[in-house]
């Protein structure tokens, strides 16, 4: 099982030029692939999509990772949820130190 933790956060979107308003967490697994949880802050409910496994030096757009089968998902849920759902799908969990942050 890949063990995930988180590495970053960031939110943007609430000025500026950016078309939606996003919220991203950054994991990295114990091979150094990195995964990116992002809710869509403007959506009615918000909700999820992913995109991962890529390494550091990837470059152009980042690979799109399906969970239960859609691109976008999870509306309505929570952070711990999404989390869950996104782990469930790469059959991974989140490191003990880093669970607070869900």
């Amino acid at each position: 099982m890949k063990v995930l933790k988180e590495i970053g956060r960031e939110t943007y979107g609430h000025g500026g030029r950016a078309i939606n308003k996003h919220s991203d967490r950054t994991y990295r697994d114990g091979n150094g692939n990195l995964y990116v949880l992002s809710r869509t802050l403007d959506g009615c409910p918000p909700f999820f999509e992913a995109y991962g496994p890529y390494q550091e030096d990837h470059q152009g757009l980042l690979p799109r990772l399906r969970v239960g089968g859609k691109d976008y998902w999870g509306d309505g849920r929570t952070w711990k949820q999404a989390i869950q759902a996104l782990c469930a799908e790469i059959g991974a969990r989140v490191m003990k130190g880093d669970e607070s942050h869900v």
